[in-house]
């Protein structure tokens, strides 16, 4: 009785989900490898090789003038600078002009868009938000797919309990290709489940805290114990806003002299400049401000110091992505992001060929 009740719930919440876990699914596994395939299809926009091997980047200063120059109309708000030297700059304009990607070796502009436009950008909006840029509709569209990623942790909790219920466990989850396609499919169905529920589950869990901030926060706090603590920028009444911004980011840069600057807030009126510093460890990145004229460090937040509940809050998207324990990783996750759209299909399978049995 306790079996054929749980097989009913996992058959609602595979029927009511269906269509959204497909599409996660299968554009979730576009991610995985999104940037690398974006770079494969034009590369033009996304590489910028250095004249030699030693070269260095133009001055920030001047990289700014040759925007003004060229696009008079837009106001740089943060330069994206990443690891790779071999790798376009991507800057994001002010009052929603687009990004531009920068050669930052000759400071030739390389592409100007919408983040939509990209072929990544394209992929992250229909898997984040269908798409969708209304302010009124697109919060709503957010809190389904944080809903439908519970459903997914429900869905696989669900699943194990249809594992662990019978007895005879460990003999359920072998596969006999001798057998009956419908045994087959279930089997396979059962043991990708059970390998793969925690995987799942930190998946569905970490795309939920990307939009349910405040509750994920407020369950991982209470299961660690720990308080995630807030990056606050630094008060600037008072003090004079940056006019020299290679000044601004060499100050910022001096407080870890041996790590690279990722990205920056260019300066704004009434704000310092922001700026985030790091080594090889995606998660481990130092936030840095930097005010005043001349420019000097008003706060650092260090990223060395990290309890359990901040570094997975600093380590969310990265776990999401799989990008952060390198090429074995993002291989497991491009499998297993495809397992919500199988997992589907399969069981709607098994579901229609028990009925056909049945009835037959």
């Amino acid at each position: 009785m306790k079996y054929r009740y749980l097989r009913r719930i996992h058959l609602v919440l595979s029927l009511g989900a269906a269509l959204p876990l497909l599409l996660l699914s299968l554009t979730g596994v576009l991610l995985v490898y999104g940037h690398e395939l974006q770079d494969w299809v034009s590369p033009e926009h996304w590489t910028a090789e250095a004249p030699a091997p030693d070269a260095e980047p133009l001055p920030y200063s001047e990289i700014l003038e040759r925007i003004r120059a060229e696009k008079p109309d837009v106001r740089v708000w943060s330069f994206g600078i990443g690891r790779d030297p071999d790798r376009a700059w991507t800057l994001w304009l002010a009052d929603g002009a687009g990004i531009l990607n920068i050669d930052p070796y000759t400071g030739t502009i390389l592409d100007h868009y919408k983040n939509d436009e990209s072929p990544y950008g394209f992929v992250v909006a229909l898997h984040r938000r269908w798409l969708t840029a209304n302010p009124t509709i697109t919060p709503g569209i957010r809190h389904f797919i944080s809903f439908i990623s519970l459903v997914l942790i429900a869905q696989v909790l669900v699943g194990l309990a249809l594992w662990l219920v019978p007895a005879k466990r460990m003999s359920r989850l072998k596969v006999d290709f001798t057998r009956k396609p419908r045994t087959v499919v279930l089997r396979l169905h059962q043991l990708s489940g059970v390998a793969t529920a925690v995987i799942l589950i930190t998946l569905a869990f970490t795309g939920m805290s990307l939009y349910w901030h405040g509750p994920i926060e407020a369950a991982v706090e209470t299961v660690t114990g720990q308080e995630i603590r807030k990056r606050e920028e630094p008060d600037m009444t008072g003090i004079a806003d940056i006019r020299d911004i290679d000044a601004a980011v060499a100050v910022g840069k001096s407080a870890f002299p041996d790590q690279r600057v990722l990205h920056f807030r260019a300066p704004q009126p009434g704000k310092p400049l922001s700026m985030g510093v790091g080594g090889e460890d995606k998660i481990k990145v130092n936030q840095v401000w930097v005010g005043d004229d001349p420019p000097r460090v008003l706060a650092i937040d260090h990223a060395d110091d990290l309890d359990a509940a901040n570094w997975f809050w600093r380590a969310r998207y990265w776990i999401h992505t799989g990008d952060f324990m390198g090429p074995v990783v993002r291989a497991l996750w491009l499998v297993v992001a495809i397992l919500p759209a199988l997992y589907v299909i399969s069981g709607l399978w098994l579901y229609l060929a028990r009925r056909r049995a049945r009835n037959g």
